[in-house]
């Protein structure tokens, strides 16, 4: 225990007299009557602190010290200041039986004289003054296999084994950890942090400057423990040494083993410097669980401050990833289960603040300031379900980007929700699912959407977000971006929920807020007649079924009234005599639908063919025909195609039978043309 009553056991003490803490002295065994002083330990341990010396500390047992009635009578002796003692003056001023002076059980001492002591006796306190390892130490003589850690086991070259008293957290000072800014204490700290999962206890870092040579590790499958800093600002700092360089970094600066999912582990108040590069990650683990990061700064890392894997119920809080090489926090494994980032700064980092590269269940993201992250704040890649963004700060994130491979662009976005199998690479096989991103303040710069998302399984909603700009000239902002894959995939973005967003009114001038941004239309298989968008009104742009007629021909066939079919008491129209027939629909006049100029829409209808191999396919003139695969089943299924409405002209709708025979049949029931963000009454899931 470190003294922490203005004195350091090296100064300030007056000579003669008592044999002082500080005072030097030839020789251990030759201190034997050379005790300190029952008030200088009372200073030193405090009331509480020497009644358990005197009592349960001497002779190994939990009475006080010499059948003593009380703790005040085990630290001072019987009859103190009663009777005729009253008045005296002297050393033992009260104390009527000497046995039990605490002069004569307590020694001042040094690790280095505990280390080469020959004789011990258990029944006195050894106090060991060396500045930074000040405490207490008994003598157990029936110990005689525990190893010397430096901080609460000495063991002397005669083989006895001094143990140290305490009730607090393990000091990392007491096991040698110097903090200069100097010394490589890494061999230091994890003697410390061994010692302290050997017990379960929590280990404190005291303000310093704490430099390590290599990383300090974590056994998961030892018992868990704390660690606890000074403070997150200026007081417990961790630092790569001199020697390590950033072409040769640490893997982290605490690195778990990761032999099972480490369990109720607490990282708080320190701060962890990778010194440009020097640490690959700050904190590293791939199973993890049950687990607490409490406000923690951890700065220029090489790939990720804070890397964390499978495991469930975990809490980042009130931290701060900031000025990192690479990410903020990163997914380290698959399963990252039940997450909570709550309250915590993502700032300046060169690439994603929250990188969840790997698929995950239930994070939540909450109050937390993202800023000026290079590639973007948020990204996800797959299965990420549920994901909530609530009341954060987004300003200036996406400065370099996210460079998408297939299809090839470059995406500026705060937050990216890709979905995506291999990296850089658009497709819908894993869908992110039930995303709410709400109530958030988004500062409009370099980034070109709030939401980017290639794939959202069962629903996306991104509603009452406010949007400022402090910089001119204005901009064109989306509130979602979506589109397709080059390989015909789609997006899949179901049940969209757009609402309640708006740009703050002081900032009008300066941005422009659309609420959906499309691109690649003519490869789309998208599912955005399911979407909603607040304003868009519900209405059907298509003329009656029973009035189509031919719009692009060079197939042939017919398009008739069906006599025999109904599909949820509808009027069904069969296309046949062909193997592919013309397009049947209609053309959109823009000068009779001002409402449609510049939006987005869509001709969605249900299809069912008579034989497997047959298809459907949806046709705009802009686009041509939509990439729909020949289903090997005969089910009704959802044909849906997006398109984006010129600022004035004519557009072709239309539909079409697809297929190798002539023979087969396509009918078809409900065409519309609506709006997007206006949904179809959909009978059938796509």
């Amino acid at each position: 225990m470190e003294n922490r009553n203005g004195s350091n056991g090296e100064n300030g003490e007056k000579p003669g007299g008592e044999h002082r803490v500080g005072e030097r002295s030839g020789g251990f065994e030759g201190r034997e009557g050379k005790a300190i002083s029952r008030r200088k330990l009372l200073v030193s341990l405090g009331m509480a602190g020497a009644a358990v010396a005197a009592g349960s500390l001497v002779n190994g047992s939990g009475a006080f010290a010499n059948g003593s009635d009380s703790v005040t009578e085990s630290v001072y002796g019987k009859g103190k200041g009663k009777g005729k003692d009253k008045g005296k003056k002297g050393k033992d001023d009260g104390l009527d039986d000497p046995c039990c002076s605490l002069d004569e059980f307590v020694l001042n001492t040094t690790i280095a004289e505990l280390r080469v002591a020959t004789t011990a006796n258990a029944d006195h306190v050894y106090y060991v003054r060396d500045l930074g390892q000040q405490g207490h130490f008994r003598y157990d003589p029936t110990d005689t296999a525990s190893a010397d850690n430096t901080g609460t086991v000495l063991v002397s070259a005669a083989g006895l084994r001094f143990k140290r008293i305490y009730a607090e957290a393990l000091n990392v000072k007491w096991f040698g950890a110097k903090g200069d800014g100097v010394t490589d204490d890494a061999a230091a700290i994890q003697l410390a942090v061994d010692t302290a999962q050997g017990r379960g206890d929590t280990l404190f870092f005291p303000t310093a400057d704490y430099m390590i040579a290599a990383p300090i590790s974590i056994g998961s499958s030892k018992k868990p423990i704390r660690i606890v800093g000074d403070g997150f600002q200026k007081g417990s700092w961790i630092r790569a040494h001199s020697s390590v360089s950033p072409t040769n970094p640490l893997k982290a600066a605490f690195l778990f083993d990761d032999t099972k999912v480490a369990e109720r582990f607490e990282f708080s108040d320190i701060v962890i410097q990778g010194e440009t590069g020097k640490f690959e990650y700050g904190i590293y683990t791939k199973m993890i669980s049950h687990s607490l990061f409490r406000r923690i700064r951890i700065v220029q890392t090489k790939v990720a401050a804070l890397a964390i894997g499978y495991g469930w119920s975990n809490d980042i809080e009130t931290c701060e990833f900031s000025y990192n090489l690479g990410d903020g926090i990163l997914f380290a494994a698959d399963n990252v289960n039940m997450l909570n980032v709550v309250n915590t700064k993502l700032f300046l980092n060169n690439g994603i603040a929250i990188n969840m590269a790997n698929n995950s269940l239930g994070v939540r993201i909450n109050g937390c300031t993202i800023e000026k992250n290079k590639v973007c704040g948020i990204y996800t890649k797959m299965l990420n379900t549920p994901l909530d963004v609530t009341d954060c700060y987004f300003e200036n994130n996406g400065e370099a980007g996210y460079q998408l491979t297939n299809p090839n662009r470059l995406v500026r976005t705060c937050i990216l929700i890709n979905g995506n199998t291999a990296a850089g690479v658009v497709a819908n096989a894993y869908p992110t699912s039930t995303v709410r991103i709400n109530n958030n303040i988004v500062s409009v710069s370099s980034d070109e959407s709030f939401v980017t998302c290639y794939s959202a399984g069962s629903s996306l909603e991104v509603a009452s977000n406010t949007f400022v700009r402090y910089k001119t000239p204005a901009a064109a902002y989306a509130v979602l971006r979506t589109g397709t894959s080059k390989t015909g995939l789609g997006a899949r973005v179901n049940h969209a929920r757009i609402y309640g967003n708006g740009v703050w009114d002081n900032h009008k001038s300066a941005l422009t807020l659309r609420p959906l941004w499309v691109e690649d239309l003519a490869a789309s298989a998208s599912l955005l007649h399911t979407a909603w968008i607040q304003g868009v009104p519900e209405l059907d742009y298509a003329p009656p079924a029973g009035s189509y007629t031919s719009v692009l021909g060079g197939g042939g066939g017919t398009y008739t009234l069906s006599a025999t079919v109904k599909f949820n008491g509808q009027d069904v129209y069969e296309l046949a005599g062909a193997a592919n027939t013309d397009v049947f629909g209609y053309t959109i006049d823009l000068a009779d639908y001002p409402r449609l100029a510049g939006k987005y829409v869509y001709i969605a209808f249900y299809a069912k063919p008579s034989a497997a191999g047959t298809g459907a396919a949806a046709y705009t003139s802009q686009l041509g025909m939509s990439t729909t695969a020949y289903p090997a089943d005969t089910s009704w299924r959802l044909i849906s195609y997006v398109d984006l409405m010129p600022a004035s002209g004519t557009v072709a709708f239309g539909l079409r039978k697809i297929s190798g025979s002539a023979g087969t049949t396509l009918y078809v029931s409900q065409p519309v043309l609506k709006e997007v963000g206006a949904p179809t009454n959909s009978f059938v899931e796509s």
